[in-house]
């Protein structure tokens, strides 16, 4: 939320810039690198960390998207999408706002980055998981297009149910 930004922020999310990691100065990527892992550290369960460590710009069916602050020097992360193509579709693998800067904006402009990426490869939809915990998460996806399709129980763990839900995407 807004008071909980980092003293005299006044982030807009006009204010991130973002890009997909493998077209950033290749001097850039290890620390960006370095900022993803601590974020999704900060953010998620150890058994639901992603493994940035793989080189993640090596894979091309793989595009990891980074909005970074551009309102001071230096850059700040603030948000990422991990996005992986297959079989004509795209699944958006993971999806985080740092919480200091979460509900201005920023994960409907990643969502639809996200979106327009999946249109210029010509993916006939996304397909993402979420917790059925996570309401606000549900409520960004159901507004981007994202309809419900399945609850699996026990998905993430025992007692944590997921809920997949698909955004069509038109010819």
């Amino acid at each position: 939320m807004a008071g909980d930004m980092p003293a005299g922020s006044t982030l807009e999310a006009d204010q991130v810039v973002f890009n997909q990691l493998r077209q950033l100065p290749r001097y850039r990527i290890p620390s960006i690198l370095h900022d993803l892992r601590n974020l999704e550290r900060k953010v998620f369960p150890p058994n639901e960390v992603f493994p940035f460590e793989d080189n993640p710009i090596a894979k091309q069916n793989m595009v990891v998207l980074v909005g970074l602050s551009n309102q001071s020097k230096v850059s700040e992360m603030v948000a990422y999408a991990v996005c992986i193509r297959w079989n004509g579709r795209l699944l958006l693998h993971k999806i985080c706002v740092a919480p200091a800067y979460r509900r201005i904006g920023i994960g409907t402009k990643l969502i639809q980055m996200i979106v327009e990426c999946a249109r210029r490869w010509s993916c006939r939809g996304i397909d993402l998981w979420v917790h059925e915990a996570n309401y606000n998460a549900r409520c960004l996806y159901s507004r981007s297009g994202f309809e419900l399709q399945e609850t699996v129980t026990d998905y993430y763990a025992k007692g944590r149910n997921g809920i997949k839900m698909c955004h069509v995407l038109e010819a």
